[in-house]
């Protein structure tokens, strides 16, 4: 549970006061920072009296008050607010904040939408990240999709059609200024395709290299049905000049049948020593590449001779050269707690809930003390900032009222907090409880949950926000995920069922009895968690590598309770902490790892720091990267060596 600190309180209750003024501000007239720094006032925390005292939100010298008003200015930005500045009369600069840069157009969903939304926010969505816990009654865990601030302002920029300028870091991180057009997500990696402005080129940028919150620009543009259908053809493998190539492996008849669900269009024949021989067709020698790489020594290459050389060649740089100790890198520890976001999503819950919602509700929901939930949402009640300068709460208002059983008794009472919007003026639309980014969140998410999820309220849904977004978003799963439907069927009918899988690193198939509880998604790959009574423990499995479902039966007895509550992302919080220095280009391959940390070295490379549980996995990863990564860290500085030797004796 979130305890409540001073400072922290403090800081919270300066911040959702400027947020809210400044978009006040948006219809009344612009505010200098004279202005706000001489009569913006807050409680004082910790709370030294009966009762907390107002005090100044900014007290200092000159130079620490501006330093505390432009970090405001910048947390605010971060959450995708944009702050505009206006010249007055008499030179100075006053601010403002347009709600409809953060806020997305206002949908009322109805009770069936509802439900089907806080399904799909389980199945796959930011998590303690996203809207999980503004609809749903538990605290939201990890999340399946990436969650990033830049969805909001391009989310917005598609809309509106205008420019977006924002850092980028490739080969070096370098700005840039483009037409979006589609935001498309690939095999769970989300990447804004857009048009370089001033050129027709149309070129993909990876959502986890924007290094800088992207401007939306005041320039609009036109683009016409042709660029757009460029721009969905995009893909990662990109290549200006394709040249296909047809590629020929053997194995065991186990691989080959999950190849063959893997890639469509692929063929595959048995030969006489038990081996099957698979044909398999990509776009390009890299893709090949690539495919023969990630089947590691499960495959033997048979043809092309030319591919038999370039894997040749790879295999000899697997975790070769030099990177510096790791007592010399200092990364960078987790974000501290957006006491603003968190405000907000507390806002947004109590203004999407008809019947309001109590202190414990909320407490629950997103894992607060009963007595800081108290603290946070009196606040956005009575909230009085500039009382002297504005007309009280009523020209200030956060549309929240509470409701008490036990008024002599307050401070203990399960209050109830409704949303208000009486106080609008005539005809004036009800405020938005969604950002930008919640809607993408909640269309990728919906889409993804149709998949396990046959309901037709999930595409009313989908409907009601693409109307409101006017945003073009796509999903693309390359995983052919055969056995979905058997383990969702499983899980809704709490069964068990046996199947045949095969592992990560394995090439054969095994017999595992489970009973499947839980269905996630994760970097485009679908995790189930179930009960595995062949080893009498929770485990997670991945559905694609699920062979067969060869025998279903209702589950009778009862399990021992699942003691992992982020089981989707365990492997990052479990094993021995390993550093691997990359070249910037193969960021792509360690990006997804969960809860990995970034660094960025002197010489252009990347550190990037991670936890394995399985040295098979480090094995595989390193294989995977070939030339241009290397393992900093001791313990490891061999992985990948032996596994490139078999596979090379193997040619």
């Amino acid at each position: 549970m979130s305890t409540i600190r001073g400072g922290v309180e403090q800081s919270r209750e300066r911040l959702i006061a400027l947020v809210l003024l400044l978009q006040r501000a948006w219809q009344y007239g612009s505010l200098t920072q004279e202005e706000i720094v001489r009569e913006l006032k807050i409680d004082e925390f910790p709370v030294s009296a009966k009762g907390p005292r107002k005090v100044l939100a900014y007290e200092g010298n000159e130079g620490a008050v501006r330093q505390k008003f432009e970090r405001d200015k910048a947390r605010i930005r971060e959450l995708g607010f944009e702050i505009e500045t206006e010249s007055k009369g008499d030179g100075a600069v006053g601010y403002r904040i347009d709600p409809s840069s953060g806020y997305a157009p206002l949908i009322y969903f109805t009770p069936d939408e509802e439900r089907v939304v806080r399904l799909a926010l389980r199945f796959c969505g930011f998590g303690a990240s996203g809207a999980f816990s503004v609809f749903n009654e538990v605290p939201a865990v990890d999340g399946g999709l990436e969650s990033s601030m830049y969805y909001t302002p391009v989310m917005r920029a598609l809309k509106l059609h205008r420019a977006l300028a924002f850092d980028y870091q490739s080969g070096a991180n370098k700005p840039r200024l483009v037409e979006p057009l589609l935001i498309d997500v690939f095999n769970g990696v989300t990447y804004l395709i857009a048009r370089v402005k001033g050129t027709e080129e149309i070129k993909g940028y990876r959502f986890s290299r924007i290094t800088s919150m992207p401007v939306v620009l005041p320039d609009t543009f036109d683009h016409d049905e042709a660029a757009v259908d460029v721009a969905k053809a995009w893909r990662p493998e990109f290549s200006r000049s394709p040249t296909p190539m047809d590629v020929v492996v053997t194995t065991n008849e186990n691989y080959a049948d999950l190849l063959v669900r893997q890639y469509p269009g692929s063929l595959a024949a048995s030969k006489k020593d038990g081996k099957v021989e698979v044909g398999l067709s990509f776009d390009s020698p890299r893709a090949a590449l690539r495919f023969v790489v990630e089947g590691a020594d499960r495959i033997r290459l048979q043809s092309p001779k030319s591919l038999k050389a370039d894997l040749s060649d790879w295999l000899k740089d697997v975790n070769r050269g030099k990177a510096p100790p790791p007592e010399e890198m200092t990364f960078t520890g987790p974000v501290t707690n957006d006491v603003l976001g968190q405000t907000l999503q507390l806002l947004h819950a109590v203004y999407v809930a008809e019947d309001g919602l109590r202190i414990s509700e909320l407490a629950r929901r997103f894992a607060l003390d009963e007595d800081h939930v108290r603290l946070i949402m009196d606040r956005l009640v009575a909230l009085e900032p500039m009382a002297g300068s504005t007309d009280g709460t009523g020209a200030f208002p956060a549309h929240v009222i509470k409701e008490c059983d036990d008024w002599d008794d307050e401070s203990h009472d399960d209050s109830t907090y409704r949303a208000d919007f009486s106080d609008l003026p005539e005809g004036a639309d009800e405020p938005s409880p969604f950002m930008w980014r919640d809607l993408f969140e909640l269309n990728i998410a919906l889409r993804e949950a149709s998949r396990v999820c046959h309901d037709l309220a999930i595409l009313s849904a989908i409907e009601k926000i693409e109307g409101a977004t006017s945003s073009y978003v796509q999903v693309e799963m390359a995983t052919n995920e055969t056995m979905l439907d058997q383990v969702s069927s499983a899980v809704e009918n709490h069964q068990q069922i046996k199947i045949l899988y095969t592992a990560a690193t394995a090439d054969e198939a095994r017999s595992r009895s489970i009973e499947p509880r839980e269905i996630k998604v994760l970097n485009g790959h679908t995790y189930v968690r179930a009960y595995c009574t062949t080893r009498e423990s929770w485990r997670t499995f991945r559905v694609d590598r699920i062979n067969a479902v060869v025998a279903t039966s209702d589950a009778t007895e009862e399990r021992p309770p699942d003691t992992v509550v982020n089981w989707l992302t365990q492997v990052g919080e479990e094993g021995d902490e390993v550093i691997v220095v990359i070249e910037s280009w193969l960021r792509w391959l360690f990006e997804p790892l969960p809860n990995a940390q970034w660094l960025t070295l002197d010489d252009g490379r990347h550190a990037v720091k991670f936890r394995v549980s399985n040295e098979l996995f480090l094995d595989q990863l390193m294989l995977c990267a070939g030339d241009g990564a290397v393992v900093a860290t001791p313990k490891f500085a061999r992985a990948g060596h032996e596994l490139a030797k078999r596979i090379a004796a193997s040619l």
